[in-house]
């Protein structure tokens, strides 16, 4: 399912099993952050305690886009769930590091190994 949320950023999501997979393109900003969070917020509305956030396709993630992720991923704990983000551009990946957020999240080369990274 393909989601053009603006004209900058994109999300495509799908289901492995019971993972649901979003895959980010574009910017990830404050212009942007409330798309993302509505999509999450569906997904997890619909039951969903297992995401994957594939951002091979992410150029740009700003405070508002982390904010976003940070507060998905603990409404997620909170239901004995998990956010994990997987391929990484190297821009994006020097943020999530930088402000520490590669210790919170699990962080994966390929999206697969976020997805089996989920005990069934």
């Amino acid at each position: 399912m393909l989601h053009q949320m603006s004209s900058t950023l994109t999300i495509r999501r799908r289901t492995e099993g019971n993972v649901e997979v979003m895959a980010l393109a574009g910017r990830l900003d404050a212009a942007t952050s409330q798309d993302l969070e509505r999509e999450l917020n569906a997904v997890m509305d619909a039951g969903v305690v297992r995401i994957v956030a594939s951002l091979s396709g992410l150029d740009y993630i700003s405070s508002s886009g982390l904010r976003v992720i940070l507060a998905a991923l603990k409404r997620l704990k909170k239901s004995g769930g998990d956010l994990k983000l997987a391929e990484m551009t190297q821009a994006v990946s020097e943020v999530i590091t930088m402000t520490g957020f590669s210790r919170i999240f699990g962080v994966y080369a390929s999206e697969s190994e976020a997805v089996s990274s989920f005990v069934p």
